[in-house]
């Protein structure tokens, strides 16, 4: 699938007056609106990647945000709605990929290399995390999702302090996935926990200077692994596939 039509537009936002940076598809349907994204954004967004996965971008690339909107027809979104939540998700990255190849010349291939990364393993005092489903949801949490489904692993906070993921049923797989973004690399899980777990991870990604300074910011990543799950990040190397970034080019005018 692809877009019918599609609005590219360099943004300026005001560094001084603050800006949003933020959108998506809209529900169901092939409708996509982004504000001020920069393009290893689109990237990340279309190829399902954390951004350490992204190389070769040019220097221009890390200054200029865009907006786009786009969009398909009537026929698009009544397929949409009738395929599973994976389909869908891989037709819509599908959608993004096609608009950057299009809009951006996007020329890009896949490669595995050898680079640092991080085992995920149990601590020398076990694991702290509950078994799956221990842990009842709480009084904010059936606010905030009421009869729908609290999600495996979801994000909260405003970054005062730091901020927290939140795990219900949550398989060590995808924390690993959501480490390695934390973490700029990726995380190889090697726990052997098979399980699913409910746990509640508060980090910072501040400065140790910083946090020296403020006692109420929470530790960092991997401190606050060891302390609040009973695991740790070992530091290791092994095979990250990465998109190679062949060729890119500033977008045609509308």
């Amino acid at each position: 699938m692809t877009f019918d039509v599609a609005s590219v537009r360099e943004s300026k936002p005001d560094s001084e007056k603050g800006f949003v940076v933020g959108g998506g598809f809209a529900g169901n349907s092939s409708s996509l609106n982004m504000m001020n994204n920069s393009i290893s954004n689109m990237l990340a967004m279309a190829y399902h990647l954390s951004m350490y996965q992204i190389v070769g971008l040019p220097d221009w690339t890390g200054r200029a945000m865009y907006n786009v909107q786009a969009k398909s027809d009537s026929v698009a979104d009544e397929k949409l709605a009738s395929l599973t939540k994976e389909q869908a998700e891989l037709e819509r990255q599908h959608m993004m990929q096609a608009l950057l190849a299009d809009r951006f010349n996007l020329k890009a291939h896949w490669e595995t290399r050898e680079g640092p990364v991080y085992d995920l393993i149990v601590a020398k005092r076990g694991s702290k995390m509950h078994s799956g489903g221990s842990l009842p949801p709480s009084t904010d949490e059936l606010k905030r999702f009421g009869d729908r489904k609290i999600p495996e692993l979801y994000q909260r906070g405003d970054g005062r302090r730091g901020y927290e993921w939140v795990g219900h049923d949550c398989h060590v797989a995808s924390l690993a996935g959501i480490l390695g973004a934390l973490m700029r690399t990726r995380v190889i899980d090697k726990t052997g926990l098979t399980g699913t777990y409910d746990f509640d991870l508060q980090y910072s990604q501040s400065s140790g200077r910083d946090r020296e300074a403020d006692p109420m910011i929470w530790p960092s990543v991997p401190d606050s692994v060891e302390d609040e799950l009973g695991l740790k990040l070992e530091p290791a190397k092994g095979p990250v596939q990465v998109l190679v970034i062949d060729h890119i080019e500033k977008p045609s005018e509308n």
